[in-house]
């Protein structure tokens, strides 16, 4: 809970999430001119392309921006409003959709490619929430309502899969199903029959496609002066999506078309190869008709604690366990911290632990000057670095654009409010805890 009030009108609090079970090292590498190329690429030996694919892979970009937030404080209890819009694209690749591609055309051969899928969520979310202290300062208590308007989602799963390669025939059994809710958009074809989404340009028509709503829930318990332990859920509900758009395919089929990628070829139309091989593995075709669907939330367990030190009363140590439930993909991270804060006006943050996509590290600074809290928190990479040299383009230190060469979950937030009140310290310098969420 906030130390004082405080207000912020579209830089509150953006942030992204940036998180993948690939590394670019698996996807991309040097081709015979030196330049880099995928690894379907024929000059890619499949051995070495293969390596570094997991049976599931799971890519995501998930990011939030706070357009309006407004919290008073009164005593020891503290009331805020948040406007806050929010998008998230997942995609799900089985193993063998990259063996497929690799070795179809050469080896032939069965794929399993069931569960594969990718999904797109935007919603706008109005949030009134409350938190209050216990007149004896030991525990504090929060809630934070949340009524969400669903701007858009599609939704494609493929919940059988099963093909068999022979030389440029690919015969597949198919069982997937494609769901739309976007008021200004639609499945459809192309002039092959290949299946797409088509956007009415007329966006005077746009209205949101789905309700709904969710709860976070916090507590914490400080037995002592230098102690605190919190625990608390997050986004506990679901939207009700009007799906206007339908698509599916069932059954046995076959196509032709399978191509080996040259040696001579290049990124780009690697990746167009790659889009229309799985676009034929689908083989989705738009029908008639709509659908509605409630859609739960994936939602956020946290539990923390964080001590004091007697002396000097500036540092403090943390550790923060959260797990993420996802359909698909759920995760975990555990993590211990280190504060610093050595003035009122000022804190420096770092963390360092273990996640499901291996070791994790964070830093995070907080400076409030006058009536003004500025803070920036990043979760960095932790392997090696990739540079890609890109023509009239130097940046400093490492000269092309660098890329992370292992998985990577990589996050960064900042924001910038208003605080007013007798006190203004700093709201979020530390491991982020679940009560101190509801503001």
């Amino acid at each position: 809970m906030s130390e004082s009030s405080f207000f912020a009108l579209g830089v509150g609090n953006v942030g992204v999430n940036a998180k993948s079970d690939l590394g670019l090292s698996s996807l991309l590498f040097k081709g015979p001119d030196g330049g880099l190329v995928t690894g379907l690429n024929q000059s890619v030996p499949a051995s070495t392309f293969l390596a570094g694919i997991k049976d599931a892979n799971k890519l995501s970009v998930d990011a939030g921006l706070n357009l309006l937030s407004l919290g008073i404080r009164t005593g020891r209890s503290m009331t805020n409003f948040e406007v806050n819009l929010r998008a998230d694209v997942a995609a799900y690749l089985p193993g063998d959709a990259f063996r497929f591609l690799k070795c179809g055309s050469v080896d032939g051969g069965s794929y399993d490619l069931s569960a594969l899928g990718a999904n797109v969520n935007a919603i706008t979310e109005v949030a009134l929430g409350h938190a209050f202290e216990t007149s004896d300062g030991k525990f504090t208590f929060g809630m934070r309502a949340k009524f969400l308007a669903g701007l858009a989602s599609a939704d494609i799963y493929a919940a059988k899969a099963n093909l068999t390669v022979n030389g440029s025939e690919v015969s597949a059994d198919v069982v997937a199903n494609g769901r739309l809710a976007c008021s200004i958009a639609q499945f459809g074809t192309d002039a092959d029959g290949n299946w797409n989404v088509q956007l009415d340009k007329n966006f005077a028509d746009f209205r949101p496609s789905g309700f709904g709503g969710a709860v976070d829930l916090g507590v914490k318990w400080k037995p002592f002066e230098l102690l605190s332990v919190t625990a608390g859920v997050s986004d506990l509900g679901l939207v009700s999506w009007k799906y206007n758009s339908l698509a599916e395919a069932s059954g046995a089929y076959s196509f032709e078309g399978f191509n080996e990628v040259g040696s001579e070829s290049d990124i780009q139309s690697e990746l167009e190869q790659m889009q229309k091989e799985l676009g034929q593995v689908l083989n989705l075709q738009p029908i008639e008709g709509s659908s509605s669907a409630a859609s739960l939330l994936p939602f956020t367990v946290n539990a923390g604690a964080r001590f004091s030190l007697p002396v000097p009363r500036f540092i403090s140590v943390g550790a923060l366990a959260t797990y993420h439930h996802d359909r698909l993909a759920p995760w975990f991270d555990c993590r211990a911290g280190l504060t610093l804060s050595p003035f009122k006006w000022f804190s420096l943050s770092g963390n360092f632990g273990r996640a499901s996509s291996g070791n994790v590290c964070g830093v995070a600074t907080s400076i409030t000057l006058l009536f003004l809290n500025l803070y920036v928190a990043a979760d960095l990479y932790q392997g090696p670095l990739g540079v890609y040299p890109v023509n009239g383009l130097q940046i400093p230190v490492y000269g092309g654009v660098p890329y992370p060469v292992n998985s990577f979950n990589c996050k960064l937030n900042f924001g910038l409010t208003l605080q007013f009140g007798r006190s203004a310290k700093a709201r979020t310098t530390e491991l982020t805890l679940p009560a101190e969420i509801i503001q």
